[in-house]
């Protein structure tokens, strides 16, 4: 098996305490049978909080969707009693993915994650990737779909490789691997209005986003549909824009393999891209414009369907 990962996945670390967010908020936290197993044996009225706080195989939520163990400092109760072995599965490995396409694995860190989202835009030079042998199972695929998912994955490189082209200007780099140009900042859509009205279509994750659109809203309102400028200046140069491309078409393009929506999954990248530059004061910075664009996005299945079916063309 050959494990792949972006150049800055190693340097991942939880900034705990730190972040000016916390991932123990807002979600809800599903308890692997292993862990639960493991809950059922701690003693003294550390294990009868732990027991008392579980329900249906997740965490009982407080007020505002915090975690039971989540303290007033952001830190984990869990970890501080019992250490970091002791947490369930999705909260050691979050924000952390993997994907399986046969003798390939993919690893790579959500850019729900400000963190995450900090790695990707100050790593140096366009987006690469490690490649390595590793011991875990492959997924069995018969001649054909092999040869399918060859194709898919050199599809795949051709983009990466035009987007790391910086011997020739931005603009044609977008076209050789997307097919838009820069003139349309609304692209793959036709106008703001179109853009806007894609993202009211899909679940609200919570206040935070539901904020936020009322401001994207706001600001096409008081311009007409198309005379909206990019803001990106100050916010996004060139090299940024290239690896936040390229990273959001490794996370999702190859997948279509499995769900369909080839185009759509190309052309969620570019849109993705171009809301983040349009709204970037409007959803708080650009980290925090990608943060909470993934999370409304790329961490629901039914959000990523409805973009994806709508930018399949």
């Amino acid at each position: 098996m050959i494990l792949r990962k972006p150049d800055f996945y190693s340097q991942f670390k939880c900034t705990a305490s730190r972040c000016s967010d916390t991932c123990c908020v807002g979600w809800e936290i599903d308890i692997d049978e292993s862990s639960q197993r493991a809950y059922r044996k701690v003693e003294g009225p550390f294990g009868d909080r732990l027991r008392a706080s579980i329900e249906d195989g997740h965490f009982k939520l407080l007020p505002h969707d915090r975690c039971p163990f989540l303290d007033k400092g952001n830190l984990c109760e869990i970890y501080k009693n019992l250490g970091e072995g002791a947490l369930c599965q999705i909260c050691r490995e979050h924000p952390r993915f993997v994907e399986v396409y046969g003798d390939i694995m993919e690893k790579g860190l959500g850019l729900c994650c400000e963190e995450a989202v900090r790695l990707l835009l100050a790593t140096e030079g366009p987006l690469s990737f490690t490649a390595e042998e590793c011991d875990e199972p492959e997924d069995e695929l018969d001649e054909e779909d092999r040869e399918i998912r060859n194709q898919v994955l050199y599809e795949r490189e051709q983009i990466f490789s035009a987007l790391a082209n910086s011997a020739t200007p931005f603009s044609e780099r977008l076209y050789t691997a997307f097919g838009i140009t820069d003139e349309n900042p609304f692209a793959p859509l036709a106008n703001a209005r179109d853009l806007y009205e894609l993202l009211a279509k899909t679940v609200s994750f919570g206040p935070a986003w539901d904020n936020a659109l009322t401001r994207i809203k706001a600001r096409i309102d008081a311009a007409s549909a198309d005379s909206i400028p990019i803001e990106d200046q100050g916010y996004f140069n060139e090299t940024e824009s290239s690896r936040l491309l390229a990273y959001l078409v490794y996370r999702h393009f190859a997948k279509c393999l499995f769900e369909g929506h080839a185009d759509g999954k190309r052309n969620f990248a570019v849109f993705f891209w171009n809301i983040v530059r349009l709204f970037t004061r409007e959803l708080g910075g650009k980290i925090n414009a990608i943060k909470i664009l993934s999370r409304q996005l790329e961490y629901c299945e039914e959000n990523m369907e409805i973009v994806e079916s709508a930018l399949d063309t």
